[in-house]
Protein backbone atom coordinates (compact mmCIF):
# COMPACT_ATOMS: atom_id res chain seq x y z
CA UNK A 1 0.00 0.00 0.00
CA UNK A 2 1.31 3.43 -0.96
CA UNK A 3 1.60 6.18 1.61
CA UNK A 4 -1.43 8.39 0.89
CA UNK A 5 -0.60 11.85 -0.42
CA UNK A 6 -3.98 13.33 -1.18
CA UNK A 7 -4.64 17.03 -1.53
CA UNK A 8 -8.34 17.83 -1.07
CA UNK A 9 -9.95 20.66 -3.02
CA UNK A 10 -13.53 21.90 -3.00
CA UNK A 11 -15.52 21.00 -6.10
CA UNK A 12 -15.79 23.68 -8.79
CA UNK A 13 -17.95 23.59 -11.91
CA UNK A 14 -14.75 23.51 -14.00
CA UNK A 15 -14.19 19.98 -12.62
CA UNK A 16 -17.60 18.69 -13.80
CA UNK A 17 -16.29 16.51 -16.67
CA UNK A 18 -13.44 15.18 -14.56
CA UNK A 19 -15.92 14.01 -11.90
CA UNK A 20 -18.21 12.45 -14.52
CA UNK A 21 -15.24 10.54 -15.90
CA UNK A 22 -14.48 9.18 -12.42
CA UNK A 23 -18.13 8.14 -12.07
CA UNK A 24 -17.97 6.33 -15.44
CA UNK A 25 -14.85 4.46 -14.33
CA UNK A 26 -16.80 3.20 -11.29
CA UNK A 27 -19.91 2.25 -13.27
CA UNK A 28 -21.32 -0.41 -13.23
CA UNK A 29 -18.97 -1.95 -10.64
CA UNK A 30 -19.94 0.45 -7.82
CA UNK A 31 -22.74 2.60 -9.24
CA UNK A 32 -25.81 1.61 -11.25
CA UNK A 33 -26.24 3.13 -14.71
CA UNK A 34 -29.48 4.65 -13.41
CA UNK A 35 -27.48 6.83 -10.98
CA UNK A 36 -25.65 8.76 -13.71
CA UNK A 37 -28.47 11.32 -14.07
CA UNK A 38 -28.63 11.83 -10.28
CA UNK A 39 -24.87 12.38 -10.07
CA UNK A 40 -24.97 14.96 -12.88
CA UNK A 41 -27.74 16.84 -11.04
CA UNK A 42 -25.80 16.61 -7.79
CA UNK A 43 -22.72 18.16 -9.40
CA UNK A 44 -24.77 20.91 -11.04
CA UNK A 45 -26.90 21.94 -8.06
CA UNK A 46 -25.15 20.78 -4.89
CA UNK A 47 -24.62 23.49 -2.28
CA UNK A 48 -23.06 21.18 0.32
CA UNK A 49 -19.42 20.20 0.72
CA UNK A 50 -17.98 18.10 -2.11
CA UNK A 51 -14.27 17.40 -1.98
CA UNK A 52 -11.98 16.10 -4.69
CA UNK A 53 -8.83 14.23 -3.71
CA UNK A 54 -5.83 14.70 -5.95
CA UNK A 55 -2.60 12.75 -6.05
CA UNK A 56 0.12 14.26 -8.24
CA UNK A 57 -2.47 16.57 -9.86
CA UNK A 58 -4.69 13.64 -10.91
CA UNK A 59 -8.19 13.08 -9.53
CA UNK A 60 -7.99 9.99 -7.33
CA UNK A 61 -11.24 10.21 -5.36
CA UNK A 62 -14.14 12.38 -4.26
CA UNK A 63 -16.84 12.54 -1.60
CA UNK A 64 -19.50 14.83 -0.22
CA UNK A 65 -20.71 15.85 3.22
CA UNK A 66 -24.22 17.10 3.92
CA UNK A 67 -25.20 18.56 7.27
CA UNK A 68 -28.88 17.80 7.83
CA UNK A 69 -29.26 19.29 11.29
CA UNK A 70 -27.31 19.90 14.48
CA UNK A 71 -26.95 16.15 15.17
CA UNK A 72 -26.97 14.53 11.72
CA UNK A 73 -24.75 14.52 8.64
CA UNK A 74 -24.29 12.19 5.69
CA UNK A 75 -21.56 11.00 3.36
CA UNK A 76 -22.44 11.36 -0.34
CA UNK A 77 -21.12 10.19 -3.69
CA UNK A 78 -17.88 8.68 -2.41
CA UNK A 79 -15.75 7.10 -5.12
CA UNK A 80 -12.15 6.17 -5.85
CA UNK A 81 -10.42 5.87 -9.21
CA UNK A 82 -10.18 2.12 -9.99
CA UNK A 83 -6.39 2.40 -10.41
CA UNK A 84 -6.20 3.75 -6.85
CA UNK A 85 -8.18 1.06 -5.04
CA UNK A 86 -6.23 -0.33 -2.08
CA UNK A 87 -3.97 2.77 -1.98
CA UNK A 88 -5.44 4.09 1.26
CA UNK A 89 -7.54 6.86 -0.27
CA UNK A 90 -10.79 5.44 1.08
CA UNK A 91 -9.24 5.57 4.54
CA UNK A 92 -8.16 9.19 4.00
CA UNK A 93 -11.68 10.19 2.93
CA UNK A 94 -13.29 8.37 5.85
CA UNK A 95 -10.80 9.89 8.31
CA UNK A 96 -11.60 13.34 6.96
CA UNK A 97 -15.35 12.68 7.14
CA UNK A 98 -15.29 11.22 10.66
CA UNK A 99 -13.06 14.02 11.96
CA UNK A 100 -15.36 16.59 10.36
CA UNK A 101 -18.46 15.01 11.94
CA UNK A 102 -16.82 14.86 15.35
CA UNK A 103 -15.57 18.47 15.14
CA UNK A 104 -19.14 19.55 14.33
CA UNK A 105 -20.41 17.49 17.30
CA UNK A 106 -22.62 15.31 15.12
CA UNK A 107 -24.20 12.34 16.87
CA UNK A 108 -24.93 10.29 13.76
CA UNK A 109 -23.68 10.00 10.18
CA UNK A 110 -25.68 8.36 7.41
CA UNK A 111 -24.24 6.49 4.45
CA UNK A 112 -26.16 4.98 1.53
CA UNK A 113 -24.11 2.39 -0.31
CA UNK A 114 -24.39 -0.93 -2.13
CA UNK A 115 -23.46 -4.53 -1.44
CA UNK A 116 -20.13 -3.79 -3.12
CA UNK A 117 -18.94 -1.27 -0.51
CA UNK A 118 -20.84 -1.92 2.74
CA UNK A 119 -18.02 -4.02 4.21
CA UNK A 120 -15.64 -1.10 3.69
CA UNK A 121 -17.86 1.20 5.75
CA UNK A 122 -18.28 -1.43 8.47
CA UNK A 123 -14.55 -1.03 9.20
CA UNK A 124 -15.36 2.50 10.40
CA UNK A 125 -18.20 1.48 12.67
CA UNK A 126 -21.07 1.77 10.18
CA UNK A 127 -23.97 -0.59 10.73
CA UNK A 128 -26.79 -1.51 8.38
CA UNK A 129 -30.15 0.07 9.14
CA UNK A 130 -32.04 -0.70 5.91
CA UNK A 131 -31.65 -2.99 2.88
CA UNK A 132 -33.51 -2.42 -0.40
CA UNK A 133 -33.05 -5.10 -3.04
CA UNK A 134 -32.29 -3.47 -6.42
CA UNK A 135 -32.59 -0.09 -4.69
CA UNK A 136 -30.02 1.56 -6.95
CA UNK A 137 -30.93 -0.44 -10.06
CA UNK A 138 -31.05 -4.01 -11.29
CA UNK A 139 -28.58 -6.07 -9.27
CA UNK A 140 -27.41 -3.05 -7.25
CA UNK A 141 -28.87 -3.25 -3.76
CA UNK A 142 -29.19 -0.14 -1.61
CA UNK A 143 -27.84 -0.46 1.92
CA UNK A 144 -28.47 2.42 4.30
CA UNK A 145 -25.96 2.55 7.13
CA UNK A 146 -25.19 4.79 10.09
CA UNK A 147 -22.25 5.58 12.31
CA UNK A 148 -23.00 6.72 15.84
CA UNK A 149 -20.42 8.98 17.47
Amino acid sequence: MKTPKLKFQKYKASRFEECLELFELNCPAYFAEEERKDYRKFLQYNKDIYLLGYENHSLACCFGITEHNIDLCSLNWIMVHPNCHKDGFGNEMMSYFINYAKEKNKKTALISTSQHANKFFEKYGAREIKFIENGWGSGMHKIDMCIDF
